[in-house]
């Protein structure tokens, strides 16, 4: 397999360049700080995957992404930057992955094994390990065990369940104190803040014995941290994710996995409970499902005995991105072609209120069009 990275800060990739031989042992790894110099030796290279900064001189990574998947189509993106706001640009090209510096080895390594995964190349298999104890992270945290309904743990605090639910965001690497104390107890005193965080830790140890599950929270002094690990326990998000990952071929082929994967996903990643730091995650599995969503209801769109179950998609995909005009546009022609006329009218009107309250615009010429001539038709047939 054959890398190249790519960002103009020459510390940043040689760290990168570290990790990424201490993981896989591989030799054929070419980096550069220049990115158009990247870009031309990529239609010589012809790499497999593609490290990339965001941020860098002359193009942006996003730009040097999209040369390089004219000239070298095969080669898999990945984006190593620190600043989050690329993720949606990124997903649409397609990109692989989205990894924030500073960069984890751990981090690294879960790219590496989606890589592997991506390309086929997959370690000898395993017997399959059923876990009878699951995390789940869609819409809200809850506990299973023993085959038992998913249920809220009973959390003494509120502080203590997000606590868990940051140390679970960052599960198999070392969360430093201060980084706690930092972004939980940012107004109190040095003091006051430790022994806040030690006693939410002991909740939280607390309360997952309760709830019977396997997990162990480590405490490093050595670098004054702690690392979640849990074990054979299942996170409904990775299981998602890979089956997800082994969707292959056309959607004809997996149509009703397709379907069941759609409504696996209860709501947005830890959606309830509205942490700040996991938007990152909430967006990149929320792009994941569109991604699904828009291939499942184009293929319904194409045969009219589907076109119920590609309405109910679409509705269901306006409500998580309401500004695509394009598919805004498919639903009232649906709502037309299946006799829903009155709902043509409510949408419309809703999308002229919120284009005018909430973003200051009027509603796009092809949507409009569209409505003030189906207005004139469905006035001419009832006269």
């Amino acid at each position: 397999m054959k890398l190249l990275l790519v960002d103009d800060e020459r510390l940043a990739l040689v760290q990168l360049e570290r990790m990424l031989r201490q993981s896989t042992g591989l030799t054929s790894i070419e980096t550069y700080q220049n990115p158009v110099q990247a870009v031309e030796r990529a239609s010589v290279l012809m790499p497999d995957v593609v490290f990339l900064d965001i941020h860098m001189p002359e193009i942006s990574g996003i730009q040097a992404a999209e040369l390089i998947q004219t000239v070298c189509p095969q080669a898999h993106i990945v984006f190593v930057t620190a600043h989050d706001e690329y993720a949606i640009q990124a997903f649409e090209l397609n990109a692989i992955d989205y990894v924030l510096k500073p960069v984890q080895t751990a981090r690294i390594q879960k790219t590496l094994e989606r890589l592997m995964k991506r390309k086929g190349v997959q370690a000898a298999p395993e017997a399959p390990v059923k876990s009878t104890e699951m995390i789940y992270c869609f819409k809200m945290l809850r506990f299973q065990t023993n085959g038992q309904p998913a249920e809220l743990p009973k959390w003494r605090t509120a502080k203590a369940q997000e606590l868990f639910a940051y140390l679970l965001h960052h599960r198999g690497q070392i969360v430093h104190k201060s980084t706690l104390l930092e972004l939980f107890f940012p107004e109190m005193d040095m003091k006051r803040a430790m022994t806040q965080l030690y006693t939410a830790i002991y909740q939280i140890r607390q309360c997952i014995q309760k709830s019977n599950l396997t997990i162990v929270i480590q405490n490093t002094s050595i670098q004054e941290g702690y690392i979640l690990e849990i074990g054979q326990v299942a996170l409904d998000t990775e299981r998602w994710e890979r089956e997800l990952e082994n969707l292959m071929g056309p959607v004809a082929e997996h149509y009703d996995r397709a379907i069941q994967l759609l409504e696996d996903y209860e709501g947005h990643y830890l959606q309830d409970h509205g942490y700040i730091w996991a938007e990152h995650e909430r967006e990149r599995l929320r792009q994941l499902w569109l991604s699904l969503a828009r291939q499942v209801a184009a293929y319904d769109l194409e045969r009219p005995e589907k076109w119920s179950e590609a309405l109910q998609l679409y509705e269901r995909i306006q409500t998580i991105d309401p500004y695509n005009e394009t598919e805004g546009l498919l639903v009232m022609k649906l709502y037309d072609e299946l006799g829903h006329f009155d709902k043509v009218t409510a949408y419309y009107e809703r999308l002229l209120l919120t284009m005018e309250n909430e973003l200051g615009l009027v509603v796009p010429q092809p949507v409009e069009a569209w409505y003030g001539q189906w207005s004139e038709r469905r006035m001419s047939k009832e006269q």
